[in-house]
């Protein structure tokens, strides 16, 4: 039980890690991105789906990189 507790918990850190983390690069990006290149409201929709993907992306992988390191932690492999 403890194994899958700290699989779990490992999972779900590693997921909130990556997605603060990817919230503050999209946050820079749009930063210098915004006001350089967005003419119009398709672009403001384009550049959000781009930012909502690149997010979802890294919230899995950081769910993926917690898990594994969460099942190091318990020394099972």
């Amino acid at each position: 039980m403890k194994i899958i507790l700290l699989s779990v918990l490992g999972l779900l850190i590693g997921a909130a890690v990556f997605g603060v983390a990817s919230y503050g690069l999209v946050d820079l990006f749009a930063s210098w991105y915004g006001p350089r290149y967005i003419r119009s409201d398709q672009d403001i929709g384009q550049a959000y789906v781009w930012s909502l993907g690149f997010m979802l992306i890294c919230l899995i992988a950081g769910a993926i990189t917690g898990f594994r390191a969460a099942r190091k932690w318990t020394g099972r492999t």
